[in-house]
This record gives C-alpha cells, structure tokens and sequence, in this order.
C-alpha cells in the first residue's frame, strides 16, 4: 500500500512500468517526499520497494538528503558522531509545488522544508522515459538552488564522521532479492563497488517476479557509488561521501542519471 494522495503514472508501449507519487500521506519520521514506486520491467517485475520492514524510510526511487542544513531530510533516526543513531524530531519534508510536462516526460518543481515549514532548498526535478531494446529508460535530473542570498549545505553520516556512510542523494530501494550480482565496469561485489566511483553501475538479481537487471549512469557528475547487498538491498549516488556539498546563490548544483531496466 503505499501512502499517497496523488500519483503520476509512466507509460511505455501502454504498460505501466512506475508512478511517480508525492509522498504526501507519508509520517513525518519518514521525511515526506516525492519518488517512484513501484517501478516495474515491461515484463511486470517489480525492482522498487516502498517503506520495508527493516528501514521504513527507504521509499523506491528518489532523492533523499539525511543532513540539509542540520534538518533530516532522509527519515528514520538521525546520526550524531559519537552518539550514533539518535531519534529527533528534526525531520524536514518535500513538496511539490507544481508539475507539468514537457516533450520528455515530467518536471516537478519541489520546496525542501524544515521542521517548522520554512524553505531550505528548492528542486527543479526532470523525469523522462523511454522504451529501449529489451527494456525501458529513466532519465532523472534533479537541479538544486537555494531559496536566498545564503549557502545551503547538504551532508550525510559519512561527511558527519561515520566512515563508509555516505548515503543521501539519489537512491534506489531494491524489494528482497537472491543471486545479487552488482558490478561496475571495473570491480564487481559490495565491496568492491561501495564507494567506488565508476560511469554506471548494474544491478542484477532474482526478485519475486522473476529476473530482471537495473543500470545506472551518472551522467554529468562522478559521486561515488553507495552500495547494500548483504544488510539490505540498494544502490545510490553518494552526494556527500565524506565531505559536505554546498548549493551556492545563483549557482545550480545539478545531478544527472539515465537508468535502464530490462528483464532477465
């Protein structure tokens, strides 16, 4: 079930292969937010999931930051160096402003705000699809500004100290999954790909539908790869590995990806 009140279809051929959903029907914990799910092979399979049993927060496809300016922007507890895990009630929430179209598929114009509702950080959001051989294309960008004449930094538990933890920009949330194949061009396994930087990574693996195979291109950056194979499953684009990013007045910071997903 998933808890939303409005919700976008992605057609390709006439098969419905993702929504794009607001979040809005989220709890606050969870860091309300725009993303996909489910999102589907041609074939039927679903390769997203939405609030599983062992992180609630991880919702399908997205962008999710755990440290915006000191708000959790990610949901779940937030990490404290020295303290670990810790439950705040600091969690931010993403609202979607406007959507249209365009030639290649939808933009959405999103607020990031805190706690209390006040803007931290603007989105133009750009989502296109496609039918590929064998399959179907996602194409994601999702350009962030800040809302006034004040920096804005984004962060992660890796930036805050937590070596290996530098989870938060867009992210991938696998459903329970066996035979994990993932791969770079150049390395293959959890360990070798975690943290590696590389021009696309795939994931391959036997989810309850049957078999089916994501890639992932970053195409206009080279943030290191965030990968979970044996604690949970899913892929992601570390925005701030160990060092904070920084969105500057008038200066865009942009993060391009073209994801292909394809049966097995």
């Amino acid at each position: 079930m998933v808890d939303v009140e409005d919700a976008h279809p992605l057609l390709v051929g006439g098969v419905v292969v993702a929504s794009a959903v607001d979040g809005t029907g989220m709890p606050v914990g969870l860091a309300p937010r725009p993303y996909l799910h489910p999102v589907r092979t041609l074939g039927g399979t679903v390769v997203s999931a939405h609030r599983p049993p062992d992180h609630a927060w991880h919702c399908g496809v997205g962008v999710a930051i755990p440290d915006l300016d000191g708000v959790n922007c990610w949901g779940g507890p937030t990490y404290v160096h020295g303290s670990g895990y810790v439950h705040r009630d600091d969690h931010g929430r993403v609202d979607v402003r406007s959507t249209r179209p365009d030639d290649a598929g939808l933009v959405h114009d999103l607020v990031w705000r805190g706690p209390e509702g006040a803007e931290l950080l603007l989105e133009e959001r750009r989502l296109g699809w496609r039918g590929v051989a064998d399959g179907w294309e996602l194409t994601w960008t999702s350009a962030f500004r800040c809302p006034g004449a004040v920096e804005v930094r984004l962060g992660s538990p890796g930036s805050n100290g937590r070596a290996g933890a530098g989870y938060g920009g867009f992210t991938w949330r696998f459903p329970a999954c066996s035979d994990v194949r993932v791969r770079t061009e150049h390395a293959s396994g959890e360990a070798a790909t975690h943290g590696s930087v590389a021009p696309w990574i795939e994931w391959r693996a036997a989810f309850p539908g049957g078999d089916a195979v994501v890639r992932v291109e970053a195409l206009d950056h080279d943030d290191p790869w965030f990968v979970r194979v044996a604690e949970y499953p899913a892929l992601g684009s570390a925005l701030a590995w160990d060092e904070p990013v920084r969105v500057r007045p008038g200066s865009p910071l942009v993060r391009s990806f073209r994801a292909t997903v394809r049966d097995a």
